[in-house]
């Protein structure tokens, strides 16, 4: 499996758009960041900062459009900003995301960032997982963190260190986003069903796709 470190927000709803953000520090490209957009009719698209990664991000997901963009993006004292230059026709998007740990998520941090890597394989761990955050910040129990995405592509999350989402909000082009809401929306990312609550999550993924291909290599 290849693999790629780093942070993202797997589900972020702001009025009827869906993002996913994306900051990683690794991948077999080197790092590089992107912003995941759904509509609700379900076109997505991908913006991405590395025409060295698109082939690595494609062979997990499918997209319907592809733009290499400039994107900024920063981390701070529970703050992440994410500046993305989508092109002429739609300016700038600006999204910032709110987020902590406190309470008993202290604890989930504390045991998902020293089990062993042997543990984390497990899937009893892989099942057990996604139940201790559903208790302590209300994600689905239901939720994966293995499976197979929507090409077929094999994927292991490991997760080491998840944040709940006070708040967040987002302008494109001068204009706001939208409310941040609960995810509503139901795309198809394969066993990795949309979560309804935004978290924001340092983690481990590693991955194979079907055609047992090395993209980034």
């Amino acid at each position: 499996m290849r693999c790629e470190k780093g942070w993202m927000v797997p589900t972020l709803q702001l009025g009827d758009d869906f993002f996913l953000l994306e900051d990683w520090d690794e991948s077999p490209a080197g790092p590089y960041r992107a912003v995941f957009h759904f509509t609700p009719d379900g076109t997505r698209t991908l913006y991405i900062d590395s025409e060295a990664a698109v082939d690595v991000i494609s062979s997990i997901h499918r997209f319907d459009a592809v733009r290499v963009v400039d994107i900024v993006s920063e981390r701070r004292d529970g703050e992440w900003v994410l500046r993305a230059k989508t092109g002429p026709n739609k300016g700038e998007l600006r999204i910032e995301v709110d987020y902590e740990d406190a309470g008993a998520l202290k604890v989930v941090n504390a045991v998902a960032s020293r089990t062993p890597e042997v543990i984390t394989r497990n899937s009893l761990y892989c099942r057990l997982m996604p139940g201790m955050a559903a208790l302590v910040i209300g994600t689905d129990p239901g939720q994966k963190i293995v499976g197979t995405t929507e090409i077929g592509t094999t994927c292991r999350f490991r997760v080491e260190k998840l944040f709940k989402v006070a708040r967040a909000r987002a302008t494109w082009g001068g204009n706001d986003a939208g409310d941040f809401v609960e995810c509503t929306l139901d795309h198809d990312l394969g066993d990795f069903s949309p979560v309804s609550k935004a978290v924001v999550s340092k983690v481990t993924l590693c991955f194979e796709p079907a055609d047992g291909s090395r993209p980034g290599a």
